[in-house]
């Protein structure tokens, strides 16, 4: 799992502070990612449906990588 900034204490400092809008606007949505949409994906790898996803990385960071 590679998951760009979530609002979590971890990060909230950096997300809410001077930085802030230069973290949000890393990602076309201008948000960082909620809990529940690291959570969901986290679930499914962890359950037998994914069982030949073994090895993969999932990157859920909100499309950040498309910056101009």
């Amino acid at each position: 799992m590679a998951p760009g900034f979530v609002d979590t204490e971890m990060a909230a400092e950096r997300v809410n502070g001077p930085d802030g809008d230069q973290v949000r606007a890393q990602s076309p949505f201008n948000r960082v990612a909620r809990p529940e949409e690291i959570a969901a994906p986290v679930v499914y790898l962890a359950s037998p449906g994914a069982e030949w996803a073994s090895g993969t990385i999932v990157d859920l960071n909100g499309a950040s990588y498309l910056r101009p």
